[in-house]
């Protein structure tokens, strides 16, 4: 951007537009690498997993207490929940 175009841009609108080089070296935003991605996705199903044992622990108290079977897609679940959050 020229120093006409950002002065035009300043006039229409009360500030200047950032560019790149206004941003330091060291704040700029960089994409993730193909490993970040893959491990943030691995981080991202622990969690999932968590929270569905948590979200379905009742059913486990509940069959504790009552005896009330716990439905078998549930156990399915929290099965295999049980192994990626263990991973």
């Amino acid at each position: 951007m020229t120093t006409e175009e950002r002065q035009a841009y300043f006039d229409q609108n009360g500030v200047y537009p950032i560019e790149d080089s206004d941003i330091p070296e060291a704040e700029r935003m960089t994409p993730p690498t193909a490993e970040q991605i893959i491990e943030g996705e691995a981080i991202r199903l622990k969690l999932v997993a968590k929270q569905y044992l948590k979200d379905t622990d009742w059913y486990v108290t509940r069959y504790a207490e009552t005896d009330i079977a716990i439905p078998s897609d549930v156990l399915t679940k929290r099965t295999q929940a049980r192994i990626d959050a263990s991973d």
